[in-house]
């Protein structure tokens, strides 16, 4: 098959810098379909000292408008706008049998390109944000819902729903076949013997935005510091919070406890999960928590909201712990918890593995790779008729 993915940013060059789970399905996605033996092409935004077209694990990326950033907001309207226009204009002179989307403008941008070229299309979902744009993404959302709506009224050949929970809003919105594929992690990165921090240390790898609810995790980690007073916690992350949860940081006092990274190689992140005592991630919203399945696997135990999308993948809890969503002092206490009981720990980290070892990339890849092959027979089919 010559498959063509688009995905609104990519990593570039060997260190591969995430900004967040799509370009990592993305990658992992194109890697094992390109190891298979099948001609994939990445479309994507333009980087800075990033070549327009390179190799990648056997794949191409090809890359359009104006340069970006990973910490582009919602708000970057206009360089959105020429991305969307040159990745359309670069689209049509792609060969390829079928196209993926991975995000709202990127849904557009596959669906434009495909109705030109007459092959199917597929829209990788990660959440549906229909009625909570503006609640996830401030007054930008009203863009952002428009064209979500757009997209799903003009619809797909297929949509790959990334949990049973996105599967379910999406099926009230769409009659198109929806298939359940999750995320994964790559079992070639978490091999090796690792060692814990001296220091306990609790990481938390996520978007900077306001419904991922990292204020709350400071806050949480400031009641779990009066009692457990040599405590770490290593933020990994950009997005439009990241002024306001430095200034709260400053305020509590905390500025030498609490560490901001971002845009981190991929191999550093990975040693941060090994060393980390306990993964965190509030949020509210969420599509899948990938970064909750790579903590798992690397043996650090997580404490993450009781949202029904992280109940739903790690099977109501193993591997971690779940709180009260918006609940502070329920987190700190689930924190100290994993802190303080060594048993508890060990047991947590045990099934993280097992729960982790479900959810593998060539496995996720040989589903993707069945549905494209289905698509495009059908496809086939149909035009001959």
């Amino acid at each position: 098959m010559k498959i063509l993915l688009i995905s609104e940013f990519f990593p570039t060059g060997k260190d591969f810098k995430f900004s967040g789970g799509v370009e990592a399905r993305t990658l992992y996605l194109a890697k094992y379909l390109a190891k298979k033996g099948h001609n994939i092409t990445v479309l994507t935004s333009q980087l800075e000292n990033a070549p327009g077209k390179e190799k990648l694990l056997g794949f191409t990326v090809l890359r359009v408008g104006k340069n970006r950033d990973y910490k582009a907001t919602a708000g970057d309207l206009i360089k959105r706008a020429n991305f969307a226009k040159e990745a359309i204009k670069m689209g049509k002179s792609i060969d390829c049998d079928i196209i993926d989307g991975s995000n709202f403008l990127t849904h557009f941008i596959a669906r434009q390109i495909a109705s030109r070229k007459k092959i199917p299309v597929v829209a990788w979902y990660p959440d549906v944000w229909i009625g909570s744009w503006i609640k996830n993404a401030g007054i930008v959302g009203i863009l952002g819902e428009f064209l979500e709506r757009f997209n799903l009224i003009t619809g797909f050949s297929a949509y790959i729903a990334i949990s049973k929970s996105t599967a379910a809003k999406l099926a009230k919105k769409v009659r198109t076949k929806i298939t359940i594929i999750p995320c994964g992690i790559d079992e070639d990165e978490f091999g090796g013997k690792h060692q814990k921090s001296n220091i306990s240390t609790i990481i938390c790898v996520s978007r900077l935005a306001k419904y991922k609810n990292i204020k709350d995790l400071i806050l949480a980690f400031a009641l779990v510091s009066k009692e457990i007073g040599k405590i770490k916690l290593i933020i990994v992350g950009s997005g439009p919070q990241e002024k306001n949860l430095k200034s709260l940081t400053k305020n509590l006092k905390l500025e030498s406890q609490v560490q901001f990274l971002s845009n981190l190689p991929r191999k550093e992140l990975i040693n941060l999960y090994f060393s980390s005592s306990i993964f965190c991630l509030p949020s509210s919203v969420e599509g899948f928590g990938i970064s909750t399945v790579e903590s798992a696997a690397a043996g650090t135990p997580y404490v993450i909201s009781d949202i029904g999308v992280f109940k739903e993948v790690t099977k109501n809890g193993q591997g971690g712990l779940l709180f009260k969503l918006g609940d502070i002092k329920d987190l700190a206490a689930n924190l100290e918890r994993l802190l303080i009981d060594r048993n508890l720990y060990k047991k947590k980290q045990t099934e993280g593995q097992k729960l982790a070892a479900g959810y593998r990339w060539p496995d996720i890849a040989l589903k993707t790779e069945k549905l494209y092959l289905e698509l495009i027979r059908n496809h086939q089919s149909n035009s001959l008729r």
